[in-house]
C-alpha cells in the first residue's frame, strides 16, 4: 500500500486544502504550523484556535461518503467517476433488476448480464477494481491528516475535538469496511490465517504494512467504530452527536447517525449481532419515524393523467420531484445521509431510474419473483407497473425545441424514484432540463431491516418480527389492512421474510442486493421477466496489482 498512499494522501489533502479555502478564506494554513506547534496550541483548549487549525481538515469528510473523482474512472471525469455508479453496477448484477430488455439493451447490460468479458474482480483491472479499491483509499486518507493531532491525549475531554475525532474515525473505519466488503470472502470472517488489511494510522511517506488477518482488521473495525460513537456521545455535536432535520448543515453532515449506519453494516458482516442490535436501537431512537405509504414514490394510479398531453403538448398533471419522498427531505424522515437541493456537494442521484424521463432502453424493471410476493395492500406494489403501459410520451431539448418521442412502458417497471419535472429551485422552472432535487444517499429503512435480521440471527425471533411489522405498518396504503408478518408473508422461514423485506425495501438503493447476497451466500432467483439469467461469478475482488506492487507483504493470488 505503500505505493498508492504517497500518491493518494497528496491529492487527498489538496482536496482538503480546497475545501477549507472555499469556506473559509481567513483560516490559518495549518501547513506552516510545526506538529509541536499545533500540539501545544490543541492542548491549550482555545475554542476558536482549535477551530483554525482543525476545521478546514474536517470539514471536507462529508464529500468522501460518495466520493466523485476522476482517478476512480480512469481519469474520465463523467457519471461513472461517482464512488455510487460502482454501487450501480453491483445492484444491476445483483439479478433484483431487468435494465431493459433484450432489444433495447441498457447503459449497464454487460452489468445486468453478468458477461463474462467484464472481468472487474481482476487485480489487473485498472478502471473497475482499481478504481473500486481507491474509494475506500480516499477515504482513509482524508481521516489520517487530522487524526495525527487528534490524539487521546490532545482530546482528553474537549467536547469539540471529540466532535472531529468521531468524525474522521467514521471515516477510516468506512474505508476499511469497504476494503474487507469487496476483497475478502464474508463467508470466512474469523479467519486468523487468511489476510485483511493493513491498518495505516499515520498520513505519511508509510513503509509498507503486513495486512493484519482477516478477524483483527473486522476487531479493529468493530473497536474503531466503538470509539467514534462514544466520542459523538460525549461530543458538543447535537444530541448525542446525531444531526435530525433537513436543512445541509444536518443532512450532508459525519454525526453519530453515520456512524451507527456503518457500524451496524459491519457487525453484520461480523455476524456480530449483539453489536448491531445495540447500533440499530440508538440510531432509531433518533429516526423512529417512516416515510408516509402515500408519499413512497409515485402510485401507477397517476400514470395515465400524467402521461395525458393537451393540443399545446403538454403534460395534463404534473407529477413534480417535490411529491416523491426519495427527491423531497421535507417528505423523508428516513434521511440520515445525503445533500439537500441548491447545496455545492455533487451526487449521483437514483434520478438514472426515473421512468418518467428514459425511453425502453433505460426503463428498470423489478424482478417478477419480488413483485408477486408482495401483497396488495403494500404502497411498494403500488408505484410498481402492473402492466405494459402504451404510448407513454417523453421530450427532450434540441436547439431550444422540444423533440416528442412515445413509448410501450413494460410491465414490472418501477415509479420509485418518478417524476415528471423538478423540484423549483433559484428560479429555474419545472422543465426536462433541470433535475433539481433532495439526494438521499442513507435511510433508517435499512436499519430496520439490519435489526430484523440481526434478532433473527441471534434466535430473538419474536423481536425479529416486531421489528419488521413496523415496517410493513408504515409502507400499508392508506385504509387497507395493515400488513404483518402473518398476513402478507404466511409460511415464510422468518430468515425468508427477511430477506424477501431487503430486495423490496431497498431496491435500487446502494449496493445492499450485491452485498446481501454475499453476506448470505447465496443468489436470488431471477424471475420470469428477466431476458438474462447469468448469475454473479465473483463476489470477491482480486488485491489490484498496484497495490501488490507497493506491498510485498501481500501473499501470491491462489
Amino acid at each position: 500500500m505503500k505505493k498508492i498512499f504517497k500518491n493518494i494522501f497528496a491529492i487527498a489533502l489538496c482536496a482538503i486544502g480546497l475545501t477549507a479555502c472555499s469556506g473559509k478564506l481567513d483560516v490559518t494554513n495549518p501547513n506552516y504550523f510545526t506538529d509541536d506547534d499545533i500540539n501545544k496550541l490543541l492542548q491549550e483548549g482555545d475554542e476558536e484556535k482549535i477551530k483554525l487549525v482543525l476545521e478546514g481538515m474536517v470539514s471536507g469528510l462529508p464529500g468522501y461518503i460518495n466520493i466523485y473523482n476522476a482517478a476512480l474512472n480512469g481519469g474520465y471525469s463523467n457519471s461513472y467517476a461517482y464512488e455510487s455508479n460502482f454501487e450501480l453496477r453491483r445492484f444491476i448484477q445483483s439479478g433484483d433488476v431487468v435494465e431493459g430488455t433484450s432489444a433495447f439493451k441498457g447503459t449497464y447490460n454487460q452489468w445486468y448480464q453478468n458477461s463474462p468479458s467484464v472481468t472487474y474482480w481482476e487485480s489487473d483491472d485498472d478502471i473497475q477494481n482499481y478504481g473500486y479499491y481507491l474509494g475506500p483509499v480516499y477515504k482513509i486518507a482524508a481521516a489520517l491528516k487530522p487524526m495525527e493531532y487528534l490524539t487521546d491525549e490532545n482530546v482528553g475531554e474537549n467536547k469539540l475535538m471529540k466532535r472531529y475525532q468521531a468524525q474522521c474515525l467514521t471515516m477510516q473505519a468506512i474505508g476499511y469496511l469497504a476494503l474487507m466488503e469487496r476483497y475478502t470472502d464474508l463467508q470466512d470472517v474469523t479467519s486468523t490465517t487468511k489476510q485483511g488489511w493493513p491498518i495505516y494510522d499515520t498520513y505519511a511517506y508509510n513503509s509498507p504494512k503486513e495486512p493484519l488477518s482477516v478477524a483483527d482488521t473486522w476487531a479493529w473495525i468493530k473497536d474503531a467504530f466503538a470509539k467514534a460513537v462514544k466520542s459523538f456521545h460525549e461530543s458538543d455535536l447535537g444530541d448525542k452527536g446525531y444531526l435530525v432535520g433537513k436543512e445541509s448543515d444536518k443532512i450532508y453532515a459525519i454525526d453519530c447517525g453515520v456512524a451507527q449506519y456503518y457500524r451496524a453494516r459491519a457487525a453484520l458482516d461480523m455476524k456480530d449481532y449483539s453489536t448491531v442490535i445495540e447500533a440499530a436501537n440508538d440510531l432509531l431512537t433518533h429516526y423512529p419515524n417512516f416515510i408516509k405509504a402515500e408519499d413512497y414514490g409515485m402510485n401507477e394510479a397517476l400514470l395515465p393523467s400524467v402521461a395525458a398531453r393537451n393540443d399545446n403538448g403538454w403534460c395534463g398533471k404534473e407529477f413534480n420531484a417535490e411529491e416523491n419522498a426519495f427527491y423531497n427531505l421535507e417528505k423523508n424522515p428516513e434521511a440520515i445521509f445525503g445533500g439537500a437541493r441548491g447545496s455545492s456537494n455533487i451526487f449521483w442521484t437514483n434520478c438514472g431510474f426515473n421512468t418518467l424521463k428514459n425511453g425502453p432502453s433505460g426503463y428498470y424493471q423489478v424482478d417478477k419473483g419480488i413483485y408477486d410476493a408482495l401483497s396488495d395492500n403494500d404502497c411498494r406494489k403500488a408505484c410498481i407497473l402492473s402492466e405494459d403501459f402504451e404510448n407513454y410520451p417523453i421530450y427532450s431539448y434540441e436547439n431550444n425545441d422540444s423533440t416528442w418521442f412515445s413509448y410501450t412502458i413494460p410491465a414490472y417497471t418501477t415509479l420509485k424514484w418518478a417524476a415528471s419535472s423538478a423540484i423549483e429551485h433559484n428560479g429555474k422552472n419545472h422543465t426536462n432540463q433541470y433535475t433539481t432535487s433532495d439526494n438521499i444517499y442513507l435511510r433508517s429503512s435499512a436499519v430496520w431491516l439490519m435489526l430484523a435480521e440481526a434478532y433473527a440471527q441471534s434466535g430473538q425471533e419474536a423481536k425479529a418480527k416486531e421489528t419488521l411489522d413496523k415496517l410493513l405498518a408504515a409502507r400499508t396504503l392508506p385504509g387497507a389492512e395493515t400488513m404483518t408478518c402473518a398476513n402478507t408473508m404466511a409460511g415464510k422461514s422468518l430468515m425468508d421474510m427477511i430477506k424477501l423485506q431487503w430486495r423490496i425495501e431497498m431496491w435500487g438503493e446502494g449496493d445492499w442486493a450485491f452485498f446481501n447476497q454475499k453476506r448470505w451466500g447465496a443468489q436470488n432467483p431471477r424471475g420470469a421477466n428477466h431476458w438474462s439469467n447469468t448469475g454473479i461469478s465473483h463476489f470477491t475482488w482480486e488485491i489490484p496489482q498496484k497495490e501488490r506492487l507497493g506491498n510485498p507483504y501481500w501473499k501470491t493470488i491462489e
